[in-house]
């Protein structure tokens, strides 16, 4: 059954409620959570699961590992069932000006290593401040996931580096960088690093800023900048965040490669070396990701405008 066969029956036999469960059960992948959220009993969320599937003629979710995974179907239908939930409640409260400090609620955002940086604490402190009932949920950068998390309401913001394939996506650059390698005092390496012994060494990269092939194959800006050169890199360990990086390279002969702000307040850590590294010139920055479905709401729209400000000030 398709949305057209849908508009053909009487609309005034859909309950407009299980939509809202549908878009609940997107965002949160597990029935009691769902069922918490809306105010029902578990049994009385599974019958409005039951009824979805009959009027979508599909099972929607299924159960894998302790989560309610979407269907295809399902991940088709979020968007634009979240955009006119959306948009019906814009149209209820139209008349209602935007107060931040009446705000309650929570909104996820998937980060790059925040607290790293100041702009975790700057932020959390200006929500304290402005919109003392607004919980913040950071999540790890899945990038892999990203965009159908934001598509599918699982997340309303992100931090991350510029992405593969985020042209559905809306996206803001939130300051400029540069790339430093890291590599213990005392590695073998002849220095200063070349493009090529650079390729030629073995390195330790973290998920959020690069995506490894099961073949072991980065996908990132170094990475393009070797491909085009007809070169690669051997990624010999992967890590979940850049805080144990350091770690790393210091007990061993693998090399990273961040941007700078990251590891700017480890330049004293012992028998560990910074230099830049050894690719050409490029300016990274981190980019606040949105999906086009929240872009008329007031509440994420003031939130962006909250993050980009505070990064300004970094």
């Amino acid at each position: 059954m398709n949305m057209s066969t849908i508009t053909e029956r009487n609309l005034r036999g859909i309950d407009l409620n299980l939509l809202v469960v549908f878009d609940v059960l997107m965002a949160e992948r597990h029935v009691t959570r769902a069922a918490q959220h809306n105010g029902l009993s578990q049994p009385a969320m599974s019958k409005a699961l039951n009824r979805l599937r009959f009027l979508f003629d599909d099972r929607l979710f299924e159960r894998r590992e302790g989560r309610m995974e979407p269907t295809p179907r399902a991940l088709d239908l979020a968007g634009p069932i979240h955009e006119a939930l959306s948009d019906i409640s814009r149209t209820l409260t139209a008349r209602q000006s935007f107060d931040p400090g009446q705000v309650t609620g929570t909104l996820r955002m998937a980060a790059i290593d925040l607290h790293q940086t100041a702009l975790l604490p700057a932020l959390i402190a200006k929500l304290r401040q402005d919109s003392p009932g607004l919980d913040l949920q950071i999540h790890a950068i899945e990038r892999h996931r990203l965009h159908d998390q934001l598509a599918t309401g699982e997340l309303d913001l992100a931090i991350a580096p510029l992405l593969d394939g985020s042209r559905s996506l809306y996206s803001q650059p939130l300051w400029n960088d540069h790339l430093v390698t890291l590599l213990r005092s005392d590695h073998p390496l002849s220095l200063p690093l070349t493009l090529e012994s650079f390729a030629a060494a073995t390195h330790v990269v973290d998920a959020g800023h690069v995506q490894v092939t099961p073949e072991g194959q980065g996908s990132s800006l170094v990475d393009s900048i070797l491909a085009a050169r007809g070169l690669r890199r051997r990624i010999a360990l992967v890590v979940p965040s850049s805080a144990s990086v350091p770690s790393v390279v210091t007990a061993t002969d693998l090399i990273a490669t961040l941007p700078s702000r990251i590891v700017q307040a480890l330049k004293g850590v012992p028998q560990l070396r910074i230099m830049p590294a050894p690719l050409p010139a490029v300016e990274v920055s981190p980019h606040l990701f949105w999906h086009p479905r929240t872009q008329g709401s007031p509440l994420r729209a003031w939130l962006r405008n909250v993050i980009t400000e505070q990064a300004k000030r970094l």
